[in-house]
């Protein structure tokens, strides 16, 4: 009997871009700096201007003016990456979560996957309170924290479309109707086979 361990990634090999690759690469790194797995976004985009500009101040200037930090942009962004490993390595969650009413409310939560619409990123996960699938909103999660739970694997192809700035978040939808153009989220590897 094989048995299949995990693997370290590689890194990719080089790849050559033209300045005008680069520097769309860069402007769409700095462009979502709030965005999932965000700090490999920063060190890509730092050694994407390490290529582009090989001047250590004028570097450090182009870093500065195109990633803004708060202490409210740390705090979400430590949320995202423990969310981030969560769906990555299959384990439970315990959220505390804001409604669009602002109510806080504790879940304990089966991540599947980080989805991106044109509006929001969310997580969508089975609720075990509600026992359905539902979609949470990231900047609406205040807490999370992880268990040594095993999440398992939930059949994602009725999951719907992303709540519409109208729905409450973390409510179920209905099927959505047929598509009528490309799809509108984006599912982030990880966590799927």
């Amino acid at each position: 009997m094989s048995r299949t361990e995990p693997r370290p990634a590689a890194p990719l090999p080089p790849v050559a871009l033209t300045p005008e690759e680069a520097a769309a690469v860069a402007v769409a790194l700095a462009a979502g700096p709030d965005g999932p797995y965000a700090a490999d976004g920063r060190t890509a985009l730092e050694k994407v201007l390490e290529v582009l500009e090989p001047d250590p101040r004028r570097r450090a200037q182009l870093l500065a003016t195109s990633l803004w930090v708060s202490a409210e942009a740390d705090r979400s962004e430590q949320v995202r990456a423990l969310l981030e490993q969560a769906v990555t390595r299959r384990r439970v969650l315990v959220l505390r979560y804001r409604d669009r009413q602002d109510r806080a409310s504790r879940r304990e939560v089966e991540p599947q996957a980080l989805v991106r619409s044109s509006e929001h990123w969310f997580l969508v996960a089975w609720c075990r309170e509600r026992q359905a699938m539902r979609w949470f909103r990231l900047d609406r999660v205040e807490s999370a924290e992880t268990t040594d739970e095993a999440a398992p694997r939930r059949d994602l192809t009725d999951v719907g479309a992303p709540p519409a700035s109208r729905h409450p978040a973390g409510r179920a939808l209905r099927t959505p109707p047929a598509p009528t153009g490309p799809p509108r989220l984006v599912v982030l590897p990880g966590g799927r086979t």
